[in-house]
């Protein structure tokens, strides 16, 4: 497994679902794929996902690729979880 990330915070995005920070560099595999994930939460317990790799333009700041995880509830990805491709 690669690891993706360790969640820094959560936004719910009407319309797209839960979206983890930090981004990922843009250089990051496919962009706009859909993948296997496991999220690892903090107290060790891992839940499987699926996650979106979207490029998003925000202004400022440019193009990024946010990690997406459509199904999930921020109740369920608390802060310092890890998350990893499968």
């Amino acid at each position: 497994m690669e690891l993706l990330l360790r969640v820094v915070d959560t936004f719910m995005l009407t319309g797209r679902g839960l979206a983890v920070w930090p981004d990922l560099p843009l250089s990051h595999g496919k962009h706009n794929a859909v993948c296997a994930v496991i999220v690892e939460r903090p107290d060790g317990s891992k839940l499987p996902a699926e996650a979106l790799l979207r490029v998003e333009h925000f202004s400022p700041g440019g193009y990024k690729l946010i990690v997406y995880l459509s199904a999930l509830d921020k109740s369920e990805v608390p802060v310092g979880s890890k998350v990893w491709k499968e």
